[in-house]
């Protein structure tokens, strides 16, 4: 818990420095068996949300050329900041590497989007992926997966509880290797109104034109 609040918070103040609006367009142990994962396409209410609409696309995130770019694109809403992260190396968590930073507080919220590039050459299964970084994150309760979708992309899905409130992570298979992309506030009441963004990526995430 410790580790995890203080990569966070010196990740906060390292990418703050570093912020540029992105591009306008127009547009724990190992887990139980009842943790593992489900393909059940539509889940309305806790823990996944699905009812919860995207917000309006402001921005994309990612594009070459850009404050951050990925191997991956998806959009944001108007007013989040992306931010680059530097010297991301001092802020591994697990086998998970930040790139970006996507702050809502210019849009009147608490929270961030954050993408990380997996690294490691040891192949793992996707929730044994997700299990290290959760592990290294924190405390976590309630851990849930389930395979889905980034946009036309396969993708692996987890959401938890920590300390600090719910938390949801979603890992993307991109042409580069693996992409993961993490929503946290501050607690759960700060969550839940930064949750359309959320879904607004896992929704418009595709590969770079």
């Amino acid at each position: 818990m410790i580790r995890r609040v203080a990569v966070l918070a010196a990740l906060t103040l390292t990418v703050a420095g570093c912020t540029e609006d992105a591009k306008e367009t127009a547009v724990a142990p190992s887990p139980s068996p009842s943790a593992s994962p489900t393909a059940s396409p539509i889940a309305a209410g806790p823990p996944w949300h699905d009812e919860v609409a995207p917000a309006a696309a402001g921005s994309t995130v990612g594009p070459k050329g850009s404050t951050c770019p990925l191997p991956i694109t998806f959009s944001v809403p108007a007013k989040w900041k992306v931010k680059a992260v530097m010297s991301p190396k001092d802020f591994q968590i697990g086998p998970a590497v930040p790139l970006c930073e996507i702050d809502a507080k210019p849009a009147g919220h608490i929270g961030f989007l954050r993408v990380w590039r997996i690294e490691g050459a040891t192949p793992r299964t996707p929730q044994i992926t997700l299990d290290k970084f959760i592990d290294d994150y924190g405390p976590a309760r309630e851990r849930q997966y389930r395979r889905t979708k980034a946009g036309p992309l396969d993708s692996f899905e987890a959401t938890w509880t920590g300390d600090d409130g719910r938390k949801r992570a979603i890992l993307v298979s991109s042409l580069y290797g693996k992409i993961l992309i993490t929503l946290g506030g501050a607690d759960y009441e700060e969550l839940t109104p930064i949750l359309p963004a959320y879904q607004l990526a896992k929704s418009s995430t595709n590969l770079p034109k």
